[in-house]
């Protein structure tokens, strides 16, 4: 996940095509019940839980969705990354900077119910920055340490994969130069210590690389990682988010080593943002305009809220999105199909297997909308061959509520559900 928000104090606002924002928080949303799914017949997206009923409606023009969703016929797909094909983040845990700081403390419950879920990995946000020296040795703290050991045997437990990404390493991106050796240092630590753990506990390098960690700098040190985790991890996957954020649109700037076969590429995938960040209280004015619906037309014409009324792009943006149809919506499937182009554009180029380690919508969007944007991100992955996560991060885009073993819906049958 990005710079977060600034009730946690590292936050900042951004134009969407620069990059993107945060997405946590510690805002609670309902669930529906305590039991495990189960999928109904029928084409109306919804489901049952064993016990509860679930009242079931199509999404806004879900036959125009449904009609618009095809890819073309011929896509560029990822080779298959097994154990890491569908994931859910456990974000705001060991990311924040001090664990329960933002209202998440992991258990083993976290663990029981994805894995019972069906899905086949963890992402497991570790903000190490926060718990190693400042100087030389760059010395990780031993407790933190082992709260991430206990993580990883947690999943591996349940046989879950597990991916150890490095989050929230903000004083690296905001001054390289200060931080790049103590950044390689920490992941020779990681690696020496990791470097006995089955093929199932993968690395990701630096969650979303963004300001002044530009895409050549980027570029230059991610090798510098790279070699220090080959020294004793000659074929650990190792993953690689683009820079701005993990942006799709920078995964023609990523530069890695074709030749290493334990590489992947990575991005993250919010667009629509109007839609997936409406009423955020982690952004800017341009992004509180509520009842932004996916896919659109609306019903009704919507006007921008009052402070995203003075930013030019936001009221283009409102303007085609109550006039366009489905097919060419901003807030439609031909968005999200788009993202998904410049991952096969990637995977042309370089021939390395893909994944797209975040993708939510804040719970400030319609239910019904909410699953349909879900449900299009994870078919249009599947399409292509790419492995995913969705964030989770225990508040305004939470799937599950641990506490009572309640899966929110639809989103959850959206997300797990088939096809």
């Amino acid at each position: 996940m990005p710079a977060a928000n600034a009730l946690h104090g590292h936050g900042r606002e951004i134009n969407p095509h620069q990059g993107l924002p945060a997405r946590h928080n510690r805002v609670k949303m309902q669930s529906s019940a305590h039991e495990p799914l189960m999928k109904l017949s029928g084409s109306a997206q919804c489901v049952a839980l064993l016990g509860l009923s679930v009242s079931c409606q199509s999404p806004p023009n879900s036959g125009a969705l449904a009609h618009t969703a095809r890819a073309p016929a011929s896509v560029v797909r990822s080779a298959p990354l097994p154990g890491f094909m569908r994931g859910m983040n456990l974000g705001n845990g060991l990311d924040a900077p001090s664990e329960g700081d933002w209202g998440v403390v992991l258990s083993e419950r976290h663990f029981e119910l994805v894995a019972a879920a069906g899905f086949d990995h963890v992402r497991l946000p570790v903000r190490f920055s926060a718990h190693a020296r400042l100087d030389s040795p760059y010395t990780i703290q031993e407790p933190f340490f082992r709260r991430v050991d206990w993580a990883i045997d947690q999943a591996l437990s349940r046989r879950l994969s597990v991916i150890v990404d490095l989050h929230h390493y903000v004083e690296l991106m905001a001054s390289p130069d200060d931080h790049e050796q103590r950044f390689v240092a920490i992941w020779a630590q990681i690696a020496h210590r990791y470097r006995d753990r089955p093929a199932s506990v993968a690395f990701e390098l630096l969650n979303e690389p963004s300001g002044k960690l530009t895409g050549s700098r980027w570029n230059a040190l991610l090798a510098r990682a790279i070699a220090a985790v080959r020294a004793n991890n000659p074929s650990r996957t190792v993953i690689v988010d683009s820079c701005g954020f993990a942006a799709p649109q920078r995964l023609a700037e990523l530069q890695v080593p074709t030749a290493d076969g334990g590489l992947v590429g990575s991005f993250h995938n919010y667009e629509p943002f109007l839609f997936t960040h409406q009423g955020a209280p982690w952004m800017g004015p341009e992004y509180q305009t509520p009842g932004i619906v996916f896919p659109g037309p609306p019903i009704q014409p919507i006007e921008p809220a009052a402070g995203a009324r003075e930013f030019d792009w936001v009221r283009d943006w409102i303007g085609r999105y109550n006039t366009q149809p489905t097919s060419t919506n901003p807030s439609g499937p031909s968005v999200v199909r788009r993202s998904f182009d410049l991952a096969s554009e990637f995977i042309a180029r370089t021939g390395l297997r893909t994944y797209m380690g975040e993708f939510a919508v804040i719970d400030n969007a319609d239910a019904l909308s909410r699953a349909a944007y879900v449900r299009a991100v994870r078919q249009e992955a599947q399409r292509r061959g790419i492995g995913w996560a969705y964030w989770d991060d225990g508040g305004k885009n939470r799937i599950v509520d641990v506490e009572r073993g309640a899966w929110v819906q639809p989103l959850a049958e959206a997300l797990l559900g088939v096809p």
